[in-house]
């Protein structure tokens, strides 16, 4: 489980835990180069070749001494599109400065019991000035002795590292790179691979979604996602649209619009193709997606045969009567 400390934008929801329960929480020591103060993520204003450190406390409340994990991941989006900094994921081709690249951080941290340690990490900035932000996660985790019964809770926290060199605002655009049949959250579904190619986040992206039959020309799927919905930086985004029966091999056609809250709109229109292979693949994939059930037929035929059952029964009862 993840807790966010000063995340960057809205991550989701995640289960609320107090210290006391998680054992350790994070803060960031914020430096003078801090856009905002009030921040209590890093928010750094850097300058092109631009060297820095900067530090974390790892305060430890528990009575034992702990151990814990440290990762800069870059920020992605996530299944659910939103940014997201919990995992380390493969970049997208358009990425220039990996954040690996950039920034040096010890792989562990040892705090001894009800007490609080700092660790650096070390920033070196490109040598020529970029527009747009780059954006990272710092991941602290526990180190958890194994348990030999059951599963315990493993809580973790990332805390926001956003670097920009210029206030200067970044032309949008989106592509869609793909469109394929796939089995997501256990239904069948059609994703469209969409691309952020900018070193902008967006926010507030609104999706219209249209599929239709090019045999029949009849609407298989149409829906408006309107829930303030993001991408990261430099990054691609699964949008998945939940068939939600099971697919068919044929040619059909996406109408796709994304619009955000500064006025930007794409519309994208494709034609895709989805083969008897890729149709067996997916259908199989899914929890009885659409299929046919056969419950009530089953208990019909069981109360019938009860019934034959008593029937017989009281036809032999009458006549050892007789």
């Amino acid at each position: 489980m993840m807790l966010f400390g000063g995340v960057l934008g809205t991550i989701g929801t995640t289960q609320a835990a107090s210290t006391e329960e998680v054992g350790y929480n994070i803060q960031a020591v914020i430096p003078e180069n801090q856009v905002d103060q009030k921040n209590s993520y890093f928010d750094l204003r850097m300058q092109p070749k631009q060297e820095e450190t900067i530090q974390v406390i790892v305060n430890n409340t528990s009575n034992t001494k702990g151990t814990y994990k440290i990762k800069v991941n870059q920020a992605y989006t996530n299944a659910s599109g939103f940014i997201d900094y919990a995992q380390a994921v493969q970049p997208d081709k358009t990425l220039r400065y990996p954040i690996g690249k950039l920034v040096s951080a010890p792989k562990s941290i040892t705090v001894p019991a009800n007490s609080s340690k700092k660790f650096s990490l070390k920033i070196k900035m490109p040598a020529k000035q970029y527009d747009g932000q780059i954006l990272a996660g710092i991941q602290v985790n526990k180190v958890l002795k194994k348990q030999k019964k059951g599963i315990s809770n493993a809580y973790g926290y990332v805390l926001g590292l956003k670097l920009t060199e210029t206030d200067n605002e970044v032309a949008r655009d989106l592509k869609l790179v793909a469109v394929k049949p796939a089995a997501k959250f256990g239904k069948t579904s059609v994703v469209a691979v969409l691309r952020n190619p900018t070193m902008d986040a967006y926010g507030h992206l609104k999706y219209k979604a249209n599929i239709t039959s090019l045999a029949t020309n009849k609407t298989i799927y149409r829906k408006t996602y309107d829930n303030n919905m993001q991408m990261a930086p430099n990054s691609t985004y699964d949008f998945a649209m939940t068939i939600g029966k099971r697919l068919k091999a044929g040619k059909y056609k996406l109408e796709l619009t994304v619009s955000d809250a500064k006025n930007n709109k794409w519309t994208f229109a494709k034609h895709f193709t989805i083969t008897q292979k890729q149709a067996d693949t997916v259908n199989n994939a899914t929890i009885d997606q659409g299929k046919p059930s056969y419950t009530w037929l089953y208990i019909l035929l069981g109360v019938i045969a009860a019934l034959l059952l008593i029937v017989i029964l009281l036809l032999l009862k009458r006549r050892k009567e007789k």
